[in-house]
């Protein structure tokens, strides 16, 4: 099973959930894999406190080889990327479009994948969309996150129907949201009437301690197990999990 976290819109908080939702399968004792497709290397950053070895970055796939994971913790493993992986951002899709596919294609052993990409519907989120089963987006309570929404959405179904790709939308989480902020209401009722059955009812607020969490490469639900944030990453895990059972 493979899972793309994607939005079009950088600092909705992607990698910080693909950190956390990573973990919890691994520590539900599932074999992940956890991929970076982002050339700033967030993710890999998450992971790792040292420079990625070659063999183990994605950048490989670009090049038709392949790139081998590496062991970041119980049941989880990574294969990364760092700055090297922009140099291919402008080759002709044509050329690597179904490269991840094919490459994952090959892995085995592995009971969930989850795909962190860039901020832009460009080659490499393509790539990650036509390899994927299911399409997670994280999005803020921002008006203009709310207008891409919509475009991200389409583009989805749009590539779904242009290659006969499997990629289906699992859900639609609200990330970063203040508690008390007004506005952060009004945008879950835009999105529930809209989107419907396609939110999570969890929502992930706005938290210091995920920030420090992930700057130290440790999950906030080890970091401050009993944290508010904390138990919205369990809960919205949950809701990952009961979803993925029934689609």
């Amino acid at each position: 099973m493979r899972i793309v976290m994607t939005n079009q819109k950088g600092g909705v908080g992607k990698t910080t959930l693909v950190f956390h939702l990573a973990t919890l399968f691994a520590n539900d004792r599932k074999s992940v894999l956890v991929i970076d497709l982002d050339p700033q290397g967030n993710l890999t950053s998450c992971f790792l406190r040292s420079d990625l070895p070659p063999q183990n970055n994605i950048a490989l796939v670009c090049e038709d080889k392949r790139p081998e994971p590496i062991t970041v913790a119980d049941h989880l493993d990574l294969v990364g990327t760092d700055s090297s992986l922009s140099r291919y951002e402008n080759h002709d899709p044509m050329d690597h479009l179904e490269a991840i596919g094919s490459w994952l294609d090959t892995t085995a052993g592995y009971d969930v994948t989850i795909l962190d990409t860039p901020p832009s519907m460009g080659l490499f989120t393509r790539g990650a969309l036509l390899a994927s089963d299911f399409a997670i987006i994280p999005a803020d309570v921002s008006w203009f996150a709310l207008k891409g929404l919509a475009d991200l959405v389409k583009s989805i179904e749009i590539l779904r129907a242009s290659h006969q790709t499997s990629i289906r939308l699992l859900g639609i989480v609200l990330n970063n949201v203040q508690e008390r902020q007004s506005f952060a209401q009004e945008t879950w009722a835009v999105l529930d009437d809209q989107y419907g059955y396609l939110l999570f009812k969890t929502t992930i607020p706005e938290s210091v301690r995920v920030r420090e969490a992930t700057s130290q490469g440790i999950p906030v639900t080890r970091l401050n197990p009993r944290g508010k944030a904390a138990e919205a990453y369990r809960q919205l895990y949950k809701e990952i999990v009961s979803r993925l059972q029934t689609v």
